[in-house]
């Protein structure tokens, strides 16, 4: 089962936050899991595991110097995802029973609605592993030879002790296809991440740097913005799982530190640049 919750919230007064609330955000979740749940929570905040979801920072607030300005009124907006069963069946409890609020950085936010529905908000869904492999590994036709990903909060990568701010396609789908085979019932072949290395092209970017002040004040550096990428080689089978991979993206995130507000992306559509994403 896979699960993408929104949940908007509202300040009853003027809020000033750190311009990144990833972490704070993942705290949050573990403090509503750990409500029905403690067991899975401790599990969930395990070091050195890999982890089945993801978290958003606080999208919405305007950015104002070296912060972020929420004024009262104004919606915002926190987005969780779940990969696996146990975590999506939390999400799907929240978007049921919403808490009355919920506290960032100990400013409480007033919860106005939660949401998996796509229909209410384009960042919310709901589907399965085996729904998303049947869509692209099923039909014959050869699939379309280009694909676009919005990468909507800074996103990277470590590669070889290094971090790497760049879309390259090798890195995309390798950091997806890993995070797929540790939590898919569907494996998928790991040569996808040799295929993108050698087969992906970056076409057309528009894409911008901006740091995230990380753990014991460490700074990373992230990109947004819009990459599409056009197969040189038009093989059937590996353009399947390069789309499959995409579409997974919305859910699972790209890069690093994904549970802490990194790497949110998903596949990039006409009709929804214009959206205001969370």
């Amino acid at each position: 089962m896979l699960s993408s919750l929104v949940i908007i919230l509202q300040a009853g007064r003027p809020a000033r936050f750190p311009p990144h609330l990833g972490r704070a955000a993942h705290a949050a979740l573990l403090r509503l899991i750990a409500e029905d749940d403690p067991a899975l929570a401790e599990r969930l905040h395990a070091p050195d595991e890999r982890r089945p979801f993801t978290c958003s920072t606080l999208w919405g607030p305007r950015r104002q110097g070296g912060s972020l300005v929420l004024e009262a009124g104004r919606p915002a907006y926190l987005r969780f995802t779940g990969l696996n069963e146990a975590v999506s069946r939390h999400l799907s409890r929240l978007a049921e029973r919403p808490p009355a609020s919920i506290e960032l950085e100990g400013v409480p936010l007033a919860v106005q609605e939660a949401t998996l529905d796509p229909q209410v908000h384009p960042w919310a869904g709901r589907s399965t592993y085996e729904e998303l492999a049947g869509r692209h590994l099923l039909p014959q036709k050869t699939p379309a030879p280009r694909l676009e990903i919005e990468f909507a909060s800074p996103t990277t990568f470590r590669s070889a002790g290094r971090t790497v701010p760049l879309p390259l396609p090798g890195l995309v789908f390798g950091s997806l296809v890993e995070k797929w085979n540790a939590f898919s019932p569907v494996v998928v072949s790991e040569e996808v991440r040799r295929f993108a290395e050698e087969c992906l092209a970056i076409s057309r970017y528009r894409l911008f740097t901006r740091p995230v002040t990380g753990k014991e004040e460490g700074m990373q550096i992230g990109f947004l913005g819009l990459c599409r990428y056009t197969a040189l080689n038009r093989d059937r089978y590996w353009l399947s799982l390069v789309q499959l991979l995409t579409d997974y993206a919305f859910y699972a995130g790209v890069g690093y530190q994904t549970t802490v507000g990194m790497g949110q992306a998903r596949r990039a559509r006409p009709e929804e640049k214009k959206e205001q994403h969370p």
